[in-house]
């Protein structure tokens, strides 16, 4: 009896194994029909027939195309986060460090343009965002209030909430990347702009 339950258990924990692999790899290919076609355009039957699996089992792992884009938002904010982490790494002035901070972002939104355009064009998308303190969202924000917000603050003199500082930061570089996804143009040339506007204007608050 002892034998066949620690045998249980194991053939368990490989199928989850296995499981959670199907599910990285639907994600992967998820992510590549999301960035090429957009969320509107991004068909499951498609993602089923590239990843080799039935649409009923993309349904029964993720529940619906919404939580399946999510779950890409997701995936792309942790990798864009890594590389945030890697790159603050190398510097201590909070200002370099907003500009590469915008850097990254801008780039990541040109890279997901058609994925996150319909996101974007919903003013009310980011205010549903969870901002519970697990909240992947919620932890990066904290994360750049604590690592750069709080820094300038302090090298500026300015008396103001890191996490504010960062929501009102937030707030200028959604503007200028919805002004782009309308306009077009060369979005990485307005990065320092971008910080500068938003420096000018913590500074007379």
């Amino acid at each position: 009896m002892l034998l066949e339950n620690y045998s249980t258990r194991g053939s368990m924990s490989f199928k989850q194994k296995i499981q959670e692999l199907k599910r990285e790899l639907l994600l992967e290919e998820a992510t590549n029909l999301f960035i090429r076609d957009g969320y509107e355009n991004m068909k499951i039957a498609e993602l089923a027939k590239n990843a080799k699996v039935s649409v009923g089992s993309i349904y029964a792992m993720f529940g619906s195309k919404e939580a399946l884009y999510n779950n890409y938002l997701m995936g792309q904010i942790d990798y864009y986060m890594a590389i945030v982490e890697k790159e603050f790494e190398k510097y201590t002035n909070p200002k370099k460090m907003l500009i590469i901070l915008t850097e990254i972002k801008f780039s990541a939104i040109i890279k997901n343009r058609n994925a996150i355009k319909e996101s974007f064009s919903d003013p009310t998308f980011f205010l549903n965002v969870s901002l519970d303190d697990d909240d992947p969202l919620m932890q990066m924000y904290t994360y750049i209030a604590e690592q750069v917000m709080k820094p300038l603050s302090q090298m500026m003199y300015i008396k103001k909430n890191p996490l504010e500082m960062f929501f009102i930061y937030d707030g200028i570089t959604l503007g200028r990347l919805r002004y782009w996804l309308v306009a077009g143009g060369d979005l990485m040339s307005s990065v320092e702009e971008t910080v500068d506007s938003f420096l000018a204007i913590i500074e007379k608050s």
